[in-house]
């Protein structure tokens, strides 16, 4: 069974799935854009802005930092969360 993608993990250890989290984010900004004529681009920033959360690198941290896999490995410090970088060699 493949988990799904997670966005982040409140203080309650409730998950947010990472699809929910970009679609309500889209909505919300693409309603603000609407005030300037640019629902569509509001939209798709709204998409966009978390999408570096998909990597496995960040899916692995969030989920040794909610405890939920405690025994892999993070990393020190932040994991980039906002691009997505092909890290291929």
């Amino acid at each position: 069974m493949t988990r799904r993608p997670i966005a982040h993990i409140d203080e309650e250890q409730r998950v947010h799935d990472l699809e929910e989290h970009l679609k309500g984010t889209a909505s919300r900004c693409a309603q603000f854009a609407a005030e300037f004529e640019c629902a569509g681009w509001g939209e798709l920033a709204g998409l966009w802005h978390d999408l570096g959360k998909y990597s496995p690198e960040f899916q692995r941290y969030i989920a040794s930092a909610s405890g939920s896999e405690a025994h892999l490995e993070v990393k020190a410090g932040r994991v980039d969360h906002s691009s997505a970088a092909d890290d291929t060699p």
